[in-house]
């Protein structure tokens, strides 16, 4: 599953419609709430494979040069 987060025009009737399709495509709208924890959980989520493939030695960068 992926997250998008959009900013728009409300009155801008084109994207109105657009948001529309991807609804009856099968997106969903979450309230700002549940945005912020379905963030919280892909970071997470991102982190925690990031530190599993490190241990098991599938690391291919070393990014502790990048903020030098």
């Amino acid at each position: 599953m992926a997250t998008i987060t959009l900013e728009y025009d409300g009155r801008n009737s084109a994207i109105k419609q657009l948001i529309a399709v991807l609804l009856t495509l099968g997106a969903k709208v979450l309230p700002a709430d549940d945005a912020k924890a379905g963030q919280k959980q892909m970071v997470r989520e991102s982190l925690t494979t990031a530190f599993d493939e490190m241990r098991a030695g599938k690391a291919k960068k070393d990014a502790r040069n990048l903020f030098a």
